[in-house]
């Protein structure tokens, strides 16, 4: 039996990088920053995997989303993500929707959603969602991807799997304000706000959380 109806809205992230970008994306879009989402930061991938069920039976009657980095194994992570989401009668197809998925719980009434950084299907990260929304042929970009490469060969620390990640914030250090984060980059149009995947995370959050841009 269903509890009373929520009008609860939250949208769980791995970290800060995630919950400012995403935030200040949808603000760029014309989304009202007062109906947004509660932002929940879990701290990692599997923190967030961790919270699906609880946080649907939370929501009873509201609404919850979920964005996953895909990492090297988006089909792992969506089949991890899904069988949670199974436990608390939430209907999931084998392969998650290229557009992400959008489905509601029998049980509890909670519309559920989730996303796989970059675009439910390449393997990746934020980092590469991001990297979508620099202008095409941008000549920093090249040579910040030229930097950091030669970076690596001298010695530079950062792990091969984070090889995106310094190239972005390498790139981000030559914009007007050097070093600022994702989200404040987003805010001061150093990335664009339209791509192909920056499109479909928008629908699918609206799908999720009722919610659209202002006209």
């Amino acid at each position: 039996m269903l509890g009373p109806a929520s009008t609860s809205r939250e949208l769980y992230v791995e970290g800060t990088d995630d919950e400012h970008a995403i935030g200040q994306l949808l603000i760029r879009r014309r989304f009202d920053p007062l109906a947004l989402p509660e932002f929940k930061k879990s701290g990692s991938k599997k923190e967030v995997l961790r919270a699906i069920r609880v946080a649907v039976r939370a929501a009873t009657g509201g609404s919850v989303g979920f964005v996953l980095d895909g990492n090297d194994d988006p089909k792992a992570t969506w089949e991890s993500a899904a069988s949670r989401l199974r436990d608390v009668g939430v209907e999931t197809p084998a392969r998650i929707p290229a557009g992400g998925f959008a489905g509601e719980s029998e049980v509890y009434g909670t519309r559920v959603g989730v996303w796989l950084m970059p675009d439910n299907r390449q393997t990746g990260a934020l980092e590469d969602f991001l990297q979508d929304l620099i202008a095409e042929g941008d000549p920093l970009l090249r040579h910040a991807e030229d930097s950091a490469g030669r970076a690596k060969e001298l010695g530079a620390r950062f792990a091969n799997a984070a090889a995106l990640k310094a190239v972005l914030h390498t790139w981000l250090s030559w914009q007007k304000e050097p070093g600022r984060p994702y989200g404040v980059a987003i805010q001061a149009r150093y990335f664009g706000a339209t791509s192909a995947a920056a499109e479909q995370f928008l629908t699918w959050f609206e799908q999720v959380f009722g919610v659209g841009p202002s006209e």
